[in-house]
């Protein structure tokens, strides 16, 4: 666009002061002019954690403004900054929405979140700059006078974001001066105020009345920039869908994903992104002050979570602080070990009811010279497995046995000792708070040694990227799966998402060891083993995985930021993907899961090496199928690993698996069921959900 006539006439006529509009002159904007107070809205709803959705705070908003439009008998730009935010927060907490103390806060956030919005969707018309830019250097001065709804602190901190406050001597904004240029009541006061004769002045804008007619009026020169196109295109923004550019951003990484260059399976960063940004809400919701983060999954998920915090923060008092827990099952074991005739050993009996003496002696950290003492002195075949070994009399006699007990009582009081000392040195009240952990999932194991160890007195409440089991959930220790979960229910979504855990979990993988136990006397007070398959898996495959799904989650930040859109919005374009990674399995991908599989470490138990895959047990193949036809995502977990075991057998038959057709039939059967059935039918309460 070239502004040659502008620069004619600011020489021509020996312009002094340039007054310039601010919006569709030296910034536009990427979307409506309304949706940047949505935008608010939804910064707003974030950094507060209010129980709202982002339409009903925007209207709220809007019918404020018109409220005091009628109110005080002014136009809509005229009307105070202060008397909206007073205005909305009444209706707030007439609402229930924020209360009466929480009002301070909600004001003081309010211009921050209005900048933040602003930011996100402006960009600078550089021709137009460069014009102030010469008009400057020649010794003129700039003035911004625009019709805004914001206040004079709120146009510099939107200057200073674009790093050009410098450029202007001073700014004035219709709802500060009470005042505006489409009235033709603002041009007089600031001649006045600033002591300047009106031929000295130039105004420049957008608008033909505002910044044209009524300049000329008032003795002013003034020149109309050339911008239709900015406003016929802020005409266009009035249309759109939050929903179909949500699903254009995350299938743009998708996409970049499935390049040749991209290591594979880095797609799993949409659902890292999506947790630690429902992490963040959920975070902000509760007031909670301290996060936990647990290793060793726990290290990549608060690096992602700081990073989040760090681009979305508005508030730096308001920062939550994140802590990394070095723990594991088998460390939670040791550190919450009760007395011996006490101690019900609940996630062993669990997933290991048949166990050998010297398998569950291992799981108490008993050393190898003891083992074997208490073994002869038990005169047991250690290493064969006891059906049923907590309530076998081999376990009774091991409760006697004076070895064991003595070595029982010291372990557990020198761990206990020793992860007290651990838990103080992060400096937070925990006897206050309680304790906020974070976890890839996917029951709650450490959470309930940690509530153990804290004699089951402190609120220890978890916080998964998904729950698969259902533990005894007390009051105290209560669990929240973020991107899916079994409680209070799964729905489609969640079976669909939570189909490949094991693969959440590799791909967080840390750079140490597991923790084994804790110690007074080792560094950080914990005792690590790094199996060597584990570590050079980590070097050579995880840390160049993280890195990459590091980079694109930065992107995401930048890109979801602009946008409105819902949890269930997002359940459901993250359900899609779940859906197309799960099926769609390259070579590529196949023999990269080949190479994690072999470097896969269960800490707990017997150390097995490998991502295992559970086959479905299925007592009647034809009631089976029944179900599979009516509801295919509750078997979307066995299908995911079709192709990788078959790959591990025959490569030529894995290439033949019919998983795109597999695909076809479940978005069939879910736009039948949910697009059709549930209208008209009640199926869904007794055979779809």
């Amino acid at each position: 666009m070239s502004l040659n006539q502008l620069h004619k006439q600011l020489k021509e006529k020996y312009i002094k002061f340039l007054f310039t509009d601010y919006y569709d002159t030296i910034v536009h904007r990427h979307v409506h002019p309304n949706y940047a107070q949505r935008l608010w809205a939804k910064f707003m709803i974030r950094e507060l954690g209010l129980c709202i959705s982002i339409d009903k705070l925007y209207f709220i908003r809007q019918e404020s403004v018109n409220y005091l439009v009628n109110k005080l008998g002014k136009s809509i730009d005229e009307i105070p900054y202060h008397r909206q935010k007073e205005e909305i927060s009444k209706r707030l907490i007439n609402d229930d929405v924020i209360s009466v103390n929480e009002k301070d806060d909600f004001i003081n956030l309010f211009e921050d979140a209005d900048v933040k919005a602003e930011s996100s969707v402006q960009y600078i018309d550089q021709d137009v700059l460069d014009t102030i830019k010469y008009f400057k250097s020649n010794g003129g001065k700039v003035y911004i006078v625009s019709d805004f709804y914001g206040a004079k602190t709120l146009f510099e901190k939107l200057l200073t974001h674009h790093k050009i406050i410098d450029l202007f001597d001073g700014i004035y904004s219709s709802a500060e001066l009470e005042k505006s240029k489409s009235s033709n009541s603002i041009y007089e006061p600031i001649l006045s105020e600033l002591k300047i004769e009106p031929e000295e002045v130039m105004m420049i804008g957008d608008n033909l009345k505002s910044d044209y007619t009524n300049a000329i009026k008032n003795g002013l020169n003034a020149y109309h920039l050339p911008h239709k196109n900015y406003l016929r295109k802020n005409k266009r923004n009035n249309f759109g869908n939050d929903k179909k550019q949500l699903k254009s951003i995350i299938n743009a990484v998708y996409k970049k994903c499935k390049k040749s260059s991209a290591i594979p399976y880095t797609e799993y960063v949409i659902f890292y992104h999506i947790f630690a940004e429902r992490l963040y809400e959920v975070a902000k919701r509760k007031k909670i002050k301290n996060l936990f983060f647990l290793s060793r999954e726990g290290q990549y998920l608060k690096k992602l979570f700081d990073s989040y915090q760090d681009f979305a923060l508005i508030d730096e008092s308001h920062r939550i602080k994140t802590h990394y827990l070095k723990i594991s099952r088998h460390a939670a074991l040791q550190m919450s070990l009760k007395d011996i005739n006490e101690e019900p050993f609940t996630f062993l009996s669990k997933k290991y009811g048949n166990i050998s003496t010297e398998d569950f002696l291992i799981a108490v950290n008993c050393p190898d010279n003891l083992r074997e003492k208490v073994i002869k002195e038990l005169n047991i075949e250690g290493r064969a497995s006891v059906k049923g070994f907590f309530n076998s009399p081999i376990f009774e006699s091991l409760k006697q046995n004076e070895t064991f007990v003595s070595y029982y009582n010291e372990h557990r009081d020198l761990s206990r000792r020793a992860f007290e000392t651990y838990i103080q040195s992060f400096n937070t009240n925990i006897e206050e708070n309680g304790i906020h952990l974070v976890d890839i999932g996917w029951g709650g194991t450490m959470q309930e040694g940690i509530y153990a160890f804290f004699d089951e007195q402190i609120p220890v409440t978890g916080y998964y990227l998904g729950l698969n089991e259902i533990y005894d959930i007390q009051p105290l220790t209560k669990r929240h799966g973020l991107n899916f979960s079994l409680m209070p229910y799964p729905d489609y979504h969640d079976h669909i998402i939570m189909a490949n855990m094991q693969l959440y979990e590799q791909f967080s993988a840390a750079d140490h060891g597991s923790a084994l136990d804790y110690s007074l006397d080792a560094e950080g007070y914990t005792l690590e083993y790094h199996k060597p398959e584990e570590k050079w898996l980590y070097e050579n495959h995880i840390k160049p995985h993280q890195e990459q799904m590091y980079s694109l989650h930065k992107k995401l930040l930048v890109n979801l930021q602009p946008l409105c859109y819902s949890e269930e919005m997002m359940q459901e374009t993250m359900s899609k993907i779940a859906l197309k990674v799960g099926l769609f399995q390259s070579v590529k991908k196949l023999k990269f899961l080949d190479t994690l599989s072999h470097g896969f470490y269960q800490n707990v138990g017997t150390n097995q090496v490998g991502i295992s895959y559970e086959p479905p047990k299925i007592k009647s193949p034809i009631k089976s199928a029944i179900k599979f036809l009516m509801t295919p995502e509750k078997y979307f977990r066995y299908l995911v690993k079709l192709k990788p075991v078959l790959y591990k057998k025959n490569k030529l038959i894995t290439m033949l698996a019919p998983m795109y057709f597999v695909y076809l039939y479940i978005k069939l059967n879910k736009y039948i069921r949910f697009k059709i059935l549930k209208r008209f039918f009640l199926l869904k309460y007794n055979a779809f959900k």
